[in-house]
């Protein structure tokens, strides 16, 4: 005899909620990952601040990272990285760590391309008031470069948290894989809408914020 298992949103709801949960921690790692790696290759990769090697290595970066499917790059940092380096990592952290690492090429081309926004004559205003390269970069250009930067900045941490659902393939236990964990055990596919809407939220306060 089989026992039927009626599916209850609301005995299901601590379960969306430990998904949203983690999704939001997934997206605050990964999110600093971007921001903090992305910002400085960016920068040294602008036109005033580059090195013809340095920027070798940070193009070359970016090229890999851009040009990978982020699904390989998850599999990559999950499966094979603890291999080579010896080290064992849990899925919670290599999804942090595969995500975060992508999202920073995108962070680093959009970073570099508003620095270039900058006027020259900007720079030669701040050289002339006697500062240094790095002094006009942190006094007179970061300061009108976060106007410009800020919307697609935005948009790339949309991406991020659009980018967790697919940590699930490793195991992460975020929202999309507590909708087929729901699934599987209820038979109830509208779980998946319900996670939906719960990203669709997240991109409305971005899109709030960008505005």
């Amino acid at each position: 005899m089989s026992v039927d298992i009626v599916f209850s949103p609301l005995a299901a709801l601590p379960l969306f909620l430990m998904g949203l949960f983690k999704t939001i921690q997934l997206w605050i790692g990964s999110a600093s990952i971007s921001l903090l790696i992305g910002s400085c290759l960016g920068m040294l990769n602008s036109a005033q601040l580059q090195n013809r090697l340095a920027s070798l290595l940070i193009n070359f970066y970016v090229y890999i990272l851009r040009g990978v499917p982020l699904y390989v790059q998850v599999l990559i940092v999950y499966f094979v990285l603890p291999d080579l380096l010896g080290v064992n990592l849990s899925p919670f952290f290599a999804a942090i760590i595969a995500l975060g690492l992508c999202s920073s090429a995108y962070t680093a081309e959009i970073v570099r391309c508003s620095v270039n926004a900058i006027p020259q004559g900007q720079w030669d205003a701040g050289f002339v008031l006697g500062y240094t390269t790095l002094q006009s970069l942190r006094y007179v250009i970061i300061p009108q470069m976060i106007r410009n930067v800020l919307p697609a900045l935005v948009n790339e941490l949309e991406l991020i948290i659009k980018g967790t659902a697919i940590l699930s393939t490793i195991g992460v236990l975020e929202l999309t894989k507590v909708g087929s964990n729901i699934v599987a055990r209820y038979n109830e596919p509208n779980s998946h809408l319900f996670g939906g809407c719960r990203f669709l939220s997240c991109s409305f306060s971005n899109i709030k914020f960008d505005e």
